[in-house]
């Protein structure tokens, strides 16, 4: 008798590209079926963990039950997408590792079919999750952790709308030898309060200018001129000399329109995290960060990834397939705790790695990247090994 499905009604074998389409048709139902159950498992377990890490705020401060709901929801995405390769790993170890047990995988090795053969659909799959990963990062993934974060602040924290749209006591360096500092900042009115803006000498040792104000309320950017424009209100002006000396002083009762450097209001009113950003929107703050040369190796890290954490998918289905496929009957739990156990170091060392980029130990393109080269390397010795093992 041929094995599994192939042979015809005549007992005659089957083409081998009929195997081929059966085997991929086996692998990616077994695979994708996995995977929904390892996921709607992972969403489980997230929202347990979340009521139970928010249920005392929530009782305390009486949270509506309609914007808690809401949290959870849009909550959700951003931590799912974080255990993605974890998910993926083990939907492997589940489905290609069923099949190994139940020898189905031995039967297409023993007919002909090569190991890497059979890892196509996993591999093929594993691109679809991490283009999928990806465009919802983009598009739907940052807005939505970053509302998320707002209800928390707003309803579960029981913050008024107010607090939150305002910082407090704030000192930033501006571009050149500039700097800000102010006892507030209003993000919804870009409105700066008893602001003080000071001109520094290259050698920061000496004054130049100093403005300071009642407020600063913006007017309007003008990205073309390179500028943005402010209204001042009772404006005092001290100009100083080379030595440091006094040379001039005015004063500005009522308003007066000055133009300040571009992208000002971004800067002041910057809450966002990178996770409430998208590539493009992290990319440009970064350019903002590094024209007024502030340190942004963590914003940087964060950039790079956003590009290397979807590929992460992959390595760790790779890794997971070379053990699935040599699962036996009697070494499936051995398989699978290897499985399990490489996808964690990967996590391991993304984190690591990750600190390291943030503290600015290593670069952000190295702190992004080492830990996938490192276990793709592993990824590619272990998948060798999958071939060889039924000599």
């Amino acid at each position: 008798m041929c094995p599994l499905k192939f042979c015809s009604s005549s007992g005659k074998v089957a083409t081998r590209s009929v195997k081929i389409k059966i085997l991929d048709k086996m692998l990616v139902r077994e695979y994708w079926v996995a995977f929904a159950g390892t996921l709607a498992f992972c969403v489980l377990l997230l929202v347990v963990a979340t009521i139970f890490d928010k249920l005392q705020e929530i009782l305390e401060n009486n949270s509506p039950l309609d914007k808690v709901v809401l949290y959870f929801l849009c909550s959700l995405p951003f931590k799912l997408i974080q255990v993605i390769p974890l998910v993926a790993a083990l939907a492997v170890l589940f489905s290609v590792g069923n099949m190994a047990r139940n020898n189905e995988i031995l039967a297409f090795l023993t007919s002909g079919v090569h190991s890497l053969r059979i890892a196509a659909p996993i591999a093929l799959s594993g691109v679809v999750l991490v283009v999928g990963v990806f465009v919802l990062n983009e598009f739907y993934v940052a807005d939505l952790e970053q509302h998320a974060r707002y209800l928390e602040r707003r309803y579960i924290e029981a913050k008024s709308d107010a607090k939150l749209a305002t910082r407090r006591d704030i000192f930033v360096r501006g571009i050149g030898n500039r700097f800000y500092l102010m006892k507030m900042y209003e993000t919804r009115e870009r409105r700066m309060y008893t602001p003080q803006i000071v001109d520094m000498t290259d050698d920061y040792s000496t004054l130049r200018q100093r403005i300071d104000a009642q407020t600063a309320t913006l007017v309007a950017e003008k990205p073309e001129e390179r500028r943005s424009e402010w209204i001042l209100t009772n404006a005092r002006i001290w100009t100083f000399n080379e030595m440091g000396k006094l040379s001039s002083f005015q004063e500005f009762p009522g308003d007066k329109k000055v133009y300040l450097e571009p992208d000002l209001s971004v800067i002041l009113g910057q809450r966002k995290k990178p996770e409430e950003m998208n590539f493009f929107e992290l990319r440009r703050h970064i350019a903002i960060l590094s024209e007024r040369e502030q340190p942004v190796h963590e914003y940087e890290t964060d950039l790079y990834r956003k590009l290397s954490f979807p590929l992460s998918t992959v390595v760790a289905m790779m890794i997971a397939f070379s053990y699935a496929v040599r699962t036996r009957a009697g070494n499936a739990t051995t398989a699978l705790g290897y499985g399990l156990g490489w996808s964690m170091a990967l996590y391991a060392a993304m984190a690591f790695f990750a600190a390291l980029g943030h503290t600015g130990a290593i670069s952000p393109l190295a702190a992004a990247w080492a830990p996938l080269v490192i276990f793709g390397i592993a990824a590619i010795h272990y998948v060798r090994k999958s071939y060889r093992w039924y000599a």
